[in-house]
């Protein structure tokens, strides 16, 4: 079973070195591959696959350790009723709980990574599902711990934390459980939350099944060829440069939405239900407080972010759009007309071995340890990375991590230039996690879902700035200035806009109402009315794309997208400037993982964000950017 001895290497690139984590990069060595979605996975040449050795050497070894755990979950019963007789007891159960999950996680990294790779093998489905239930067993065998930690009086259990030296690693769990002591369950009760734990996440899989459900019309393009519109081939029509082909596209993705809309509703619904419930049961005032109180993040972070959004519109968004429709020669501007390329002409694509040796040179802002790091990660022989699509291949990309290994990046690269924003993107995970797990103990490692997405867009900001200086032509310039905006768009305006719509939701089912698809395509219409501003056409059925959005069954997980940014943006411009203490302190913040609340750590970085001030940064640069890209168009 795992031992928190709480490894604190410095520098953390020797310990890295020193565990057996990484090997040193050498010179790195790639075959020249053209990357296709109906290739077969063997045909994908090996150095563009990830390895999972690291994880589990074979899937008899995977089993092992899960029948191993199988076993061992009823080794939590002899400690219900035990945790109040002193600290010695307390540290022995949470070691036996703590090291259950950190196994549980190797094994979901590894069944999760595998079935990513060929969603056609039944056998890499099973294995997920089986951690999933596992999880869910665990979560019931373990239900009673936190009722009775917290029966234990605070000044009783903080004083047990500082006779009994092993405590230590758990030290701000046991601050997080007595910040939420008001909310916690007696045991009988949290038993019966965490056997709702699978009936929780139905919705989203009711949601995830219409989908599969829905039958689009074909598109039909400009030589009259009928063309196959589904979920995964949606963004990329409506990208197109065709006016015509994109607004067909969109009109019967979301004309289709609607005709499905009563069955997108009832699940909807059901997910807000289960939010409310939930917050209820734990005795919170709403759903939208219980879930920022599970990071620890302050509703004044929520309101705030919400209100300088809506305060800064006329002069950011409502002006880009108007500048959109003048750049297009446009009389309306439509949601067709939002995610098309304003200047196409200026192609930075480049294959994935090319990328790798952008992104290390965008980061050395960073120091050479960091560099190091990536450059380990990104050398094909250490079986970090899976690059390139394959049949089979779940969509998207992501990174993962379990505690002490080394973390696991998944692309479907597709040599273009947003496909270098994507790998830089997962490696700022990817060494967030890396770093964290070094530093930390394994139950303060893993950095809350408010600090996530930090690192990322972190290093995507820096990609774009170093891109900018190195743009060799003015219509370069243009469409990395436009990339800044989409991201800025995208990342902030439109996600706080989710974020509103969330609340404005569960507000309504929390006041008595109720949510019927016309009902939430008229909240939804109105926001977009409001964000995109005076010079916006709203389609006849654009108030249905929350049907599309998968994101809204998350419990308000998108607002941290636009923090996460903000975050980024203001820590990129301390470490850019030269400040060598600012470099220092956004990566000692990375190391922090999750030993300190999100909000403290942030502000040790850099940034506040229970002001406006840190936001108002983004989207005074937001601003800025078209200017230039105004003053450009001047020349």
């Amino acid at each position: 079973m795992a031992s928190f001895d709480g490894l604190r290497c410095k520098p953390l690139l020797a310990c890295a070195l020193a565990t057996g984590l990484m090997a040193p990069a050498g010179a790195l060595a790639w075959t020249k591959y053209t990357p296709s979605g109906d290739a077969k996975r063997e045909d994908v040449p090996k150095e563009y696959r990830w390895s999972l050795e690291h994880l589990f050497g074979s899937y008899e070894e995977w089993e092992q350790l899960f029948t191993q755990l199988e076993g061992q979950l009823p080794e939590l019963e002899p400690c219900r009723g035990t945790l109040a007789q002193g600290a010695q007891q307390i540290k022995k159960c949470l070691d036996l709980s703590f090291g259950l999950k950190q196994e549980l996680y190797r094994l979901a990294v590894f069944a999760d990574a595998d079935y990513s790779t060929d969603r056609t093998l039944s056998a890499a489905k099973v294995r997920s599902d089986r951690v999933q239930a596992l999880f869910t067993r665990f979560s019931e065998a373990s239900s009673f711990i936190q009722p009775e930690l917290l029966a234990i009086e605070p000044d009783v259990l903080r004083s047990y934390i500082k006779a009994e030296p092993g405590l230590e690693p758990y030290a701000h769990t046991l601050e997080d459980l007595i910040r939420r002591r008001a909310h916690i369950l007696s045991p009988d009760q949290e038993r019966i939350l965490a056997l709702t734990g699978d009936l929780a996440a139905t919705p989203y899989s009711i949601h995830a099944a219409i989908e599969e459900d829905v039958k689009f019309p074909p598109v039909i393009d400009e030589n009259g060829k009928e063309i196959a519109l589904t979920m995964a081939s949606f963004p990329g029509f409506r990208d197109s440069q065709n006016r015509e082909f994109r607004k067909q596209a969109v009109d019967k993705f979301f004309g289709t939405l609607r005709a499905y809309a009563r069955s997108f509703a009832a699940s909807l619904d059901a997910a807000v239900k289960a939010n409310i419930m939930y917050a209820k049961a734990r005795g919170y005032e709403s759903a939208l407080e219980a879930s920022v109180d599970a990071n620890a993040v302050p509703p004044v972070v929520y309101k705030t972010l919400v209100e300088a959004t809506r305060a800064n519109l006329p002069k950011t968004l409502h002006r880009y759009v108007k500048l959109r429709q003048k750049l297009m020669g446009i009389d309306e501007v439509h949601y067709y007309d939002l995610y098309t390329a304003l200047f196409p002409k200026a192609s930075m694509d480049m294959p994935y071995p090319e990328a790798t040796k952008v992104v290390l040179e965008s980061l050395k802002p960073l120091g050479k340890d960091y560099i190091k790091m990536v450059e380990v990660g990104l050398d094909p022989k250490n079986g970090w990375v899976d690059v390139y699509p394959n049949k089979g291949k779940r969509s998207g990309a992501y990174c993962n991590s379990s505690y002490r290994r080394h973390p696991i990046v998944f692309l479907n690269h597709l040599d273009r230039l947003e496909d270098v924003f994507t790998l830089t993107h997962e490696f700022g995970h990817a060494l967030h996690f890396h770093l964290a797990n070094q530093a930390q103990a394994f139950p303060n490692a893993d950095a809350p879902i408010f600090l996530a997405e930090i690192a990322s867009t972190f290093n995507e900001t820096l990609l774009l700035d170093h891109l900018l200086k190195k743009a060799k032509t003015k219509e370069q310039r243009l469409a990395l200035l436009n990339k800044r905006v989409e991201s800025i768009r995208t990342t902030v305006f439109r996600q706080v806009m989710f974020a509103e719509f969330e609340a404005a939701i569960h507000a309504e089912v929390e006041g008595g109402g109720a949510l019927t698809a016309d009902r939430l395509a008229e909240i939804y219409e109105g926001l977009v009315r409001t964000y995109y501003g005076p010079d916006f056409k709203v389609g006849a059925d654009d108030g249905y794309e929350w049907a599309y959005i998968p994101h809204f069954y998350y419990n308000f997980y998108v607002y941290q997208y636009a923090t996460g940014l903000m975050s980024a943006i203001a820590l990129a411009k301390n470490v850019t400037s030269g400040d060598k203490k600012a470099t220092k302190r956004y990566l000692d913040f990375l190391a922090e993982g999750g030993s300190d609340w999100p909000i403290d750590s942030l502000k040790r970085a850099g940034v506040d964000l229970t002001t406006a001030e840190a936001m108002q940064a983004t989207f005074d640069l937001f601003a800025k950017t078209l200017d230039e890209i105004e003053a450009l168009l001047a020349k």
